[in-house]
C-alpha cells in the first residue's frame, strides 16, 4: 500500500494577515450602512428620533420595529414631469427603470458581444486598429458629447422616447469588450474549423458553438450594466424627462418633504430607498449563481 500524501499547512505570513485585516475591514464598511440603513427603515419614527437625540429610553431598547415607514413611503413617493406634468408614482417609477435599464443593458451587451466577437475571431488589420481604439477611448475622457447627442436626438425627431435609449447604448467603449475579446480568443479553434469541415456557417459557428461558451459572461456583463443603469438618474432626466425613474424618485423624495414633513424623517427616507432597491436585490438572487460562476470556458453546448 502507497503512503498517504500529506499535506503540510502553510502558516499564514505577515502580509497575507495584513491584507487579511484590511479586506475585513473593507467587508465591514461595506455592510455596517447597509444594516444601518434596514434597521433604520424598520424603526418607529418616534424611535430613531430619540435614538438620534441621544435620549433615554424607558423600555430599555431603543427600537421600535414597525413597517409603518414603507407604507408612507410607497403612498408618498412620487414624481412629477417637467413637461407633461404627469405625476408617477412607484410603480410607474418601476416601470420606467425597467425599461430604460433592460433597453440599454440589451443594447450594451448585443452590441459589445457581436464586436468583440468579430475582432476576436476573425483577423484583419481593421480588428487590432479597432481594439487599439476601444483602449484609448478608455483612457481619455469624453467631454461634452452631451449637446451634440441631444441635438443629434431631436434632428432625427426621436428625443425623449423611448427609441432613443437603444440607440445611444449601442456602443462597446468599456472594459467589457477587453473581457469578451480575451474570452473568445481563448475557446479553441478546433470546435470551428470542425463544424466548417461539417458544413456550418460563421453565423451557426457563432451563435452554436463559440457564444455558448462565452454565455456565462455574457449574461454577467448583462446583469451588471442592467444594475449600473438602474442606478443611473442624470441620463434619464437630460434624455428623457418626460419619464422618471426610481433612481430620480429617490432624489427628489430625500429632497423633497411630500408630506407635511413626515417625509423628512430619516426612518422614512431609507424606507423609500429600500423600496426603490428591492428589484435590484431581486435581480442578484435570480442570478447569483451567473455572477458566481468561474469566468473558465466551459464545454460546448449542442
Amino acid at each position: 500500500m502507497g503512503k498517504r500524501l500529506e499535506h503540510k499547512t502553510k502558516k499564514p505570513d505577515l502580509v497575507s494577515i495584513f491584507t487579511g485585516a484590511l479586506l475585513c475591514v473593507y467587508v465591514i464598511g461595506l455592510v455596517t450602512p447597509i444594516i444601518w440603513a434596514v434597521m433604520t427603515s424598520l424603526t418607529e419614527i418616534s424611535s430613531y428620533d430619540n435614538f438620534y437625540l441621544f435620549q433615554e429610553y424607558p423600555d430599555g431598547f431603543p427600537f421600535t420595529f414597525t413597517l409603518d415607514n414603507f407604507v408612507v413611503a410607497w403612498n408618498n413617493l412620487s414624481v412629477t414631469a417637467a413637461n407633461t406634468m404627469i405625476e408617477y408614482n412607484v410603480l410607474g417609477l418601476y416601470i420606467h427603470s425597467v425599461k430604460f435599464a433592460l433597453y440599454s443593458a440589451l443594447s450594451f451587451t448585443f452590441c459589445t458581444a457581436m464586436v468583440s466577437y468579430l475582432t476576436a475571431k476573425f483577423d484583419f488589420r481593421f480588428s487590432g486598429i479597432l481594439y487599439a481604439f476601444v483602449i484609448l477611448a478608455m483612457s481619455l475622457p469624453i467631454v461634452g458629447s452631451m449637446p451634440s447627442e441631444i441635438r443629434m436626438l431631436e434632428n432625427l425627431g426621436i428625443y425623449g422616447q423611448w427609441i432613443s435609449v437603444p440607440i445611444l447604448r449601442f456602443n462597446f467603449l468599456s472594459v467589457y469588450y477587453l473581457v469578451l475579446h480575451a474570452t473568445y480568443r481563448g475557446v479553441s479553434k478546433e470546435y470551428s474549423e470542425a463544424a466548417k469541415i461539417d458544413g456550418a456557417s460563421n453565423l451557426r459557428i457563432m451563435l452554436r458553438i463559440v457564444m455558448p461558451q462565452a454565455m456565462n459572461i455574457i449574461v454577467t456583463i448583462f446583469v451588471l450594466t442592467f444594475i449600473g443603469y438602474w442606478n443611473d438618474y442624470q441620463v434619464p432626466m437630460v434624455y428623457m424627462p418626460d419619464y422618471p425613474v426610481a433612481a430620480y424618485g429617490v432624489y427628489q423624495f430625500m429632497r423633497i418633504p411630500q408630506d407635511g414633513g413626515l417625509t423628512s424623517n430619516m426612518a422614512v427616507q431609507m424606507a423609500g430607498t429600500i423600496l426603490m432597491a428591492l428589484p435590484i436585490l431581486i435581480v442578484v438572487a435570480v442570478f447569483n449563481k451567473r455572477l458566481r460562476v468561474s469566468v473558465s470556458i466551459g464545454g460546448v453546448k449542442g
